[in-house]
């Protein structure tokens, strides 16, 4: 079984794309007066999706004229955040911007999630994408995904595999590359990324799955190993994608969004989607993200929606292949 997540926009595209957004910029700070916009994250400082707001919202309170804040409302793999943003005013004056597990995997894995991603937003557009990986402690000796075989064999006691929430991508990745290892390790639920990270450099637990912007900084440093990841990168050159590792079916490049609220008018939607467009071509902006393994990856709303849809039915397979059902 596959599961690919990726979306890449060819250059052409891309160059027409981009074209748009800088013919609608001009008119943004006239058409968008001085208000607060504030950009919502389900999530604590420091994370992928808090991260990449802190780069672009300065960026893009210059291109609309007005004030851009972010505000973290962390707990509940983003469904407090997400609840909030579904009931703000339909002015456009509240987004959220969110990853993979907010908007489609805490839909699958519970009952009651307090939204629907499909009714209740609009997809303003896709902000970067990013891999997940499978990491390591150094102190294992482990280079490769076949040593990680052999590593947990040799050490019975110690076939935890951390992850950073439950119910969550990495969680299900981790038990998949378990299970294709034929090795009894059990996925291990963090409360964020932070503290799993934090525990594996410290060797609290070997072996980790997570996003690659999670760990790429301390992978450079020395304090963490990055065997392998859902798709083989320039920003981390030597390390194999899952399926070159010999491990099918993990092609889960993961994605970061923002999104409306459903009421929002769709010429708001279309303004502020060409001048989060701008805001990515900048070269200082694809430089920071880049830094922090996240990929730059403008395109229409129309785009986010589909890429929404694929990804869903992607990571429905693979919770349906885990065993796991809404609770």
């Amino acid at each position: 079984m596959t599961i690919a997540l990726q979306i890449r926009p060819g250059k052409t595209r891309l160059a027409g794309i981009l074209a748009c957004a800088a013919a609608l910029v001009a008119s943004l700070a006239h058409a968008d007066g001085g208000a607060t916009l504030r950009l919502v994250v389900g999530y604590p400082p420091g994370g992928s999706a808090d991260v990449a707001a802190r780069v672009i919202a300065p960026r893009l309170g210059t291109v609309l004229g007005q004030t851009v804040i972010v505000e973290n409302r962390p707990g509940a793999g983003g469904q407090i955040a997400a609840q909030h943003v579904k009931g703000a005013p339909a002015d456009g004056s509240v987004l959220l911007l969110s990853n993979t597990h907010t908007m489609i995997t805490v839909p699958l894995t519970v009952r009651k999630p307090g939204f629907s991603a499909t009714t209740d937003f609009k997809p303003v557009g896709t902000i970067a994408t990013f891999e997940l990986a499978l990491a390591v402690f150094p102190g294992t000796q482990v280079g490769s995904v076949q040593d990680l075989k052999r590593w947990f064999a040799e050490h019975p006691l110690q076939r935890a595999i951390g992850v950073p929430a439950p119910a969550s991508a990495p969680e299900f990745a981790a038990a998949r590359i378990a299970k294709l290892l034929r090795a009894d390790a059990v996925p291990v639920p963090y409360r964020g990324a932070a503290p799993l990270v934090q525990d594996l450099i410290g060797g609290q637990v070997s072996v980790a799955v997570s996003g690659v912007s999670d760990l790429i900084l301390y992978h450079r440093a020395g304090k963490l190993r990055i065997i392998s990841m859902s798709a083989a990168s320039p920003l981390l050159p030597g390390v194999p994608s899952f399926s070159q590792a010999g491990i099918d079916g993990l092609e889960l490049t993961d994605f970061l969004g923002l999104y409306a609220p459903a009421g929002v008018p769709s010429d708001r939607v279309t303004r502020l989607n060409a001048a989060v467009n701008s805001v990515l071509a900048m070269p200082e902006v694809q430089q920071t993200l880049n830094e922090q393994a996240l990929v730059p990856a403008p395109g229409s709303p129309d785009e986010h929606s589909r890429r929404l849809s694929k990804a869903g039915t992607a990571l429905g397979a693979l919770v349906k292949d885990s065993g796991a059902t809404a609770q």
